[in-house]
C-alpha cells in the first residue's frame, strides 16, 4: 500500500488510518463495558459494542486526519527539527 518512496501525504494518511481502526475497536468495547457496568445489562454488551464502532469511526477518522494529526506533527516538528534527532 505504501512504499518508502511514496509521498509524505500518502504515508501520513495510511499511518493515521491504521492507528484509528484498532483504537476505535478497542475504545468502543471499553465504552460498551463502561455502559454495562453502570446499567448492569450485560446481555446488551455485544449490541452496544457493534453500534458504537461506526459512530466512533465516523468521529475519530476525520478528527485524526484534520485536527489531531496536523497539530501533533507541528508540535513534534518544532520540538524535534529535521536532522536534530539521531
Amino acid at each position: 500500500m505504501v512504499k518508502p518512496e511514496s509521498s509524505t501525504l500518502r504515508k501520513v494518511i495510511c499511518i493515521s488510518s491504521c492507528m484509528v481502526v484498532p483504537m476505535v475497536i478497542v475504545m468502543s468495547l471499553y465504552g460498551g463495558l463502561e455502559m454495562c457496568v453502570r446499567t448492569g445489562e450485560w446481555g446488551q454488551l455485544g449490541m452496544i459494542w457493534l453500534t458504537n464502532i461506526p459512530k466512533n469511526f465516523i468521529m475519530a477518522l476525520p478528527f485524526q486526519l484534520l485536527i489531531a494529526g496536523p497539530i501533533v506533527r507541528k508540535v513534534f516538528r518544532s520540538a524535534f527539527p529535521v536532522g536534530s534527532v539521531q
